[in-house]
């Protein structure tokens, strides 16, 4: 676990951490827990780091069907309990399952374990096609880079626009991504075979779930002021006037 204080960011200058202040990452029984890439993560520190921290983040991990530690599972309570807010990452929202706070909310975790989280927790309100759930004192993300996006949504919380879009700027990485953003899309939008057709298919396309307004937007109506078979003509299929 990553727990911090006072805040996510620590500091209020999120393009470099100040000497002393990197955030403790906490660990039960000080293992050495090896990822699927072959790097090691050490904890400086134990379970008693979550006395203290205001923002504990559960990172996720390989085997969702282990058994939590109960003192994992009384820590996390605790902290909980004592106005600490929670953060998971990714497959981390079993682990805060386990300890009965996602009971009755809406939560996340990435897609291809969503349906496990669901069928194991049936009081959760698993939302399998979000980036991230803000649900106030308990946020959880989908996969490891929905998980970015939801420490740039807590360090804007905490810091503000300005401190947020500086540290997606060093990560290279979005400034901004609503978590109610799907997880991922099945299928792309084709590529338009003519460009005088590109235009108005992609206002056509953003704009049919909305109603039409009594006027055309400009670009549009500039097309569609004087329609040419002939841009069609090349194309597969019936003509779109024509059923």
């Amino acid at each position: 676990m990553i727990v911090h204080g006072p805040n996510l960011s620590n500091h209020s200058r999120p393009q470099q951490w100040p000497a002393g202040l990197l955030p403790p990452v906490a660990t039960y029984e000080q293992v050495v827990p090896v990822a699927r890439s072959g790097f090691s993560v050490t904890g400086a520190a134990g379970l008693d780091a979550l006395e203290k921290a205001d923002t504990v983040i559960v990172p996720g991990y390989d085997d969702v069907d282990a058994d939590v530690p109960s003192a994992v599972l009384a820590a996390l309570r605790a902290a909980h309990g004592r106005g600490a807010r929670i953060v998971s990452i990714c497959s981390g929202a079993f682990a805060l399952a386990a300890t009965g706070l996602l009971d009755g909310r809406p939560a996340t975790t990435h897609w291809q374990v969503s349906d496990q989280l669901q069928r194991r927790y049936p009081s959760i309100e698993v939302q399998p096609n979000r980036m991230f759930v803000d649900d106030g004192d308990i946020l959880t993300s989908a996969g490891v880079t929905a998980g970015i996006d939801l420490c740039l949504h807590l360090i804007r919380i905490d810091h503000g626009a300005a401190a947020s879009n500086a540290r997606a700027r060093s990560l290279v990485a979005p400034p901004q991504r609503p978590g109610g953003q799907a997880q991922y899309i099945d299928r792309l939008r084709s590529q338009p075979s003519s460009q005088e057709l590109a235009t108005v298919r992609d206002w056509m396309l953003d704009t049919w779930q909305r109603r039409l307004p009594s006027t055309i937007s400009p670009h549009a109506s500039t097309w569609l002021g004087a329609p040419s078979s002939a841009a069609f003509a090349t194309r597969p299929g019936p003509h779109p006037w024509h059923g």
